[in-house]
């Protein structure tokens, strides 16, 4: 499940809305604004703060978020969220690591650099801990405009060239066959055929394995290019100016 951040003075408020977020999760209560506030998330020096700021109203002693706290909530929430995917799969960090790496990244992505790894990542819909990744307007028109551009083996056709992303599993043993057969993160593949196994070919030399190993090969396919590829290329624009 997700953990709290240790916040930073700067970072308060989104700290403050993402205990809120995560709460009304954990209580089966769906965010949105106008929500209520749950006592138990936010003490009353700290909701003052978010009415200070325009991030929440209070109203007959109670406190509900406005839109702009719950969109800048939602925000926080994706990026952590798209940020543990990353490091999970692709960095293969884990737990604490994982986890302080994306209370950094959640207050330093902005839209169009969270939209860009969710891109990457083939718009995936859970955090390594099961919980839902709002989605962004990436993810709105993949299905008729992007596609991903990385993607398991098994969505090649054959004939199609791509190079490997990833490795996406955390066995060692199965890392190091890969390894051993040429299949290592920036080689470049051929996918030749699908069935009754997969084979691709590597330079000159061709190699076959199974479905269930070719699912954990992710590759970017060679042809495809995203709308962000063709705006010029992979560059995070981070909050406040940081780039």
């Amino acid at each position: 499940m997700d953990e709290p951040c240790r916040p930073c003075a700067t970072e308060e408020l989104e700290e403050i809305l993402e205990e809120i977020w995560t709460t009304l999760e954990t209580r089966g209560e769906a965010p949105a604004a106008g929500a209520r506030v749950p006592p138990e998330a936010a003490p009353p020096e700290q909701t003052e703060k978010l009415v200070a700021e325009g991030l929440a109203r209070s109203r007959d002693g109670e406190v509900f978020l406005t839109e702009e706290g719950f969109q800048r909530a939602r925000n926080v929430i994706r990026s952590h969220r798209l940020a543990e995917r990353l490091l999970h799969d692709v960095l293969n960090l884990h737990n604490e690591e994982m986890e302080r790496s994306a209370c950094r990244y959640e207050h330093m992505l902005g839209t169009e650099a969270a939209d860009s790894i969710c891109i990457l990542l083939g718009h995936p819909r859970t955090c390594p801990h099961g919980k839902p990744i709002p989605p962004g307007e990436c993810c709105e028109c993949c299905e008729t405009v992007l596609r991903p551009l990385v993607v398991p083996l098994t969505e090649l056709e054959p004939g199609e060239t791509a190079k490997v992303a990833y490795i996406g599993t955390r066995d060692n043993a199965r890392v190091s066959y890969l390894t051993s057969l040429g299949i290592m993160t920036g080689r470049s593949i051929q996918l030749v055929q699908r069935r009754p196994s997969y084979v691709v070919k590597i330079d000159e030399s061709t190699v076959a394995f199974d479905d269930a190993i070719a699912r954990e090969i992710f590759v970017r396919p060679a042809h495809r290019v995203s709308r962000a590829a063709r705006g010029g290329g992979w560059r995070f624009r981070w909050r406040n100016g940081r780039q």
